[in-house]
């Protein structure tokens, strides 16, 4: 089974992304307002948990699909898309920025309902990862006040 899900170019107001590579897709991606999360593991393989697949016209989601899989970036009319594969399910998802920061999008249903889910990169800190950043000492210059330019 294929779902159709698709994005009017400039959903939400967004410019659609460019040049995406896969690096920067990696991570978790949460919609909040759909709980939706999708993770996006660098060896291509996908987790996705709550993707809703039907939604009624107030935003209420009735279908979802999760579960293990894989995923991979496509191109589809010169704009860049994200495929999450779980099971038989195909969810496309487009890509846009706002403000540099890049948005994985997810319409449901009719493109004019404008039904669907932003979701944004939720970093996490790994395990073995230090919890605090060096701080970088700073030089100071002195210059004395009968200091010159010439």
């Amino acid at each position: 089974m294929v779902l159709s899900v698709s994005a009017c170019v400039g959903w939400g107001g967004y410019p659609p992304a460019k040049n995406v590579h896969e690096s920067q897709l990696v991570g978790t991606w949460r919609a909040g307002k759909c709980d939706t999360t999708v993770t996006l593991n660098p060896d291509g393989s996908a987790s996705a948990a709550g993707i809703p697949t039907e939604m009624e016209r107030d935003g209420k989601v009735t279908q979802r699909v999760g579960g293990g899989g894989t995923w991979k970036v496509n191109e589809f009319g010169g704009e860049q898309q994200l495929d999450v594969i779980t099971g038989n399910e195909v969810t496309t998802f487009d890509l846009y920025r706002d403000k540099g920061r890049l948005l994985v999008a997810l319409t449901v249903g009719d493109p004019d309902s404008m039904n669907g889910c932003i979701l944004t990169r939720h970093l996490k800190a790994a395990a073995n990862a230090p919890t605090a950043v060096p701080q970088r000492s700073a030089a100071t210059i002195a210059i004395s006040p009968d200091h010159h330019r010439s």
